[in-house]
């Protein structure tokens, strides 16, 4: 049976909507599922605290003797040593007289650091600051942001500040006593050697700053699929912990 014109029109038609409908099913997909991602990251806010601390190096220094020395200032892995102060005390342990003292010592102290040198010259005794010496700067509040798991904090501060919580001084003392040994009495000549030298004492008073971590915790949640099968992403929440 012959069809119509109308018919063999609405057959095409239909044919054409089939096909349409065939590639519009081929080329579907459905979409992604947006997948969250989770990306921790750790703020360390750090902040220095400044100690004062002292210590004495006791010693004897001999006549006609070179008294050299070195003294270490040596703290902790992340401390930062600042200032040192060097402080001399000392008192002529042999003299004679009654009214007016004989036979006193000369007592002269040398400390050096890194090509700075400051002397301190007495007679008889001594007890006084000489010295002042600056080691490092003072060390600035930092705040670090990271994403790695394996960060220590602690390690952070040890390698920025590495060397710096140590200090090496040169220390040269000089005793010349007071009695002559070019004498014809004998009460001097004896003591001339009775007078051995003096003992003294360095006190050494050293500033550092230690440091103190505030650890905060955010978490980010990141998720979203472009057409193109590319991760775009977004700020979800933060928490703090």
């Amino acid at each position: 049976m012959a069809l119509k014109s109308s018919d063999k029109l609405i057959a095409i038609v239909g044919v054409i909507i089939l096909i349409i409908a065939g590639i519009a099913i081929f080329l579907y997909s459905s979409p992604e599922e947006e997948v969250p991602v989770i990306v921790k990251e750790k703020t360390y806010t750090y902040t220095w605290s400044l100690i004062e601390e002292n210590m004495t190096f006791s010693d004897r220094a001999v006549k006609k003797q070179k008294y050299v020395a070195d003294i270490i200032v040596d703290l902790g892995e992340g401390k930062v040593l600042t200032n040192i102060n060097f402080w001399i005390n000392w008192k002529d342990d042999y003299t004679r007289g009654l009214l007016i003292r004989k036979g006193e010592d000369k007592l002269t102290v040398t400390v050096s650091y890194e090509g700075e040198e400051a002397t301190d010259k007495s007679t008889k005794q001594a007890d006084r600051s000489f010295a002042d010496f600056i080691i490092n700067d003072v060390p600035q509040e930092e705040v670090y942001t990271t994403e790695e798991e394996n960060f220590d904090p602690n390690e952070y501060i040890f390698e920025k500040y590495s060397g710096q919580n140590t200090a090496t001084f040169n220390l040269r003392v000089k005793v010349v006593t007071g009695e002559k040994l070019l004498s014809l009495r004998p009460l001097k000549l004896l003591n001339y050697f009775r007078d051995k030298g003096n003992k003294f004492n360095l006190i050494i008073s050293y500033q550092y700053y230690d440091f103190n971590i505030d650890e905060q915790e955010v978490n980010m949640t990141i998720s979203g699929i472009q057409d193109n099968g590319d991760l775009y992403s977004h700020l979800t929440n933060t928490g703090f912990k």
